[in-house]
């Protein structure tokens, strides 16, 4: 996938705050606000970008420098959207769907279209669309949910 390269860890948490500040975030994640954003940091040392949850029950994205930009800033942000339902597959189809959808929102339809054609041809797995919720947001995830079996 072609990069879109942000100039530093400060361009990289203005890209997310972007995102999390926008309706389309807010209709699927209203509980994850900007007040409860992650805190990036540098990763002196890492060899790859991710998320954590913290000893203190806040969050972070470490991003080396290698990984600062638009998509991987992204792929960690799904990841704190969904940390909330661990019946999720860390990369399992509602992320990979979740991904799809922000890269389509946020990168545009030509960037969507290049991943939708990566995860087609290396058989990655998307879930469906979100569905609506009787609260009225957006859920991904909703075909993956544990099913209880009430005729047991």
């Amino acid at each position: 996938m072609p990069a879109s390269p942000l100039p530093g860890l400060e361009a990289c948490a203005a890209f997310a705050d972007r995102v999390v500040g926008t309706l389309w975030w807010h209709s699927r994640f209203p509980e994850h606000t900007l007040d409860k954003m992650p805190r990036f940091r540098p990763g002196k040392g890492a060899r790859q970008a991710f998320f954590r949850e913290e000893d203190d029950g806040g969050f972070s994205i470490t991003l080396p420098r290698r990984y600062r930009t638009k998509g991987v800033v992204l792929h960690e942000l799904a990841h704190w959207a969904l940390c909330d339902q661990p019946h999720l597959a860390h990369h399992g189809r509602a992320f990979t769907r979740l991904l799809l959808d922000a890269t389509n929102e946020f990168c545009g339809d030509a960037r969507a279209e290049k991943l939708a054609a990566s995860y087609e041809e290396f058989g990655v797995q998307v879930g469906h669309p979100p569905q609506l919720t009787v609260d009225g947001h957006l859920e991904y995830g909703w075909d993956e949910r544990p099913r209880l079996d009430i005729d047991r």
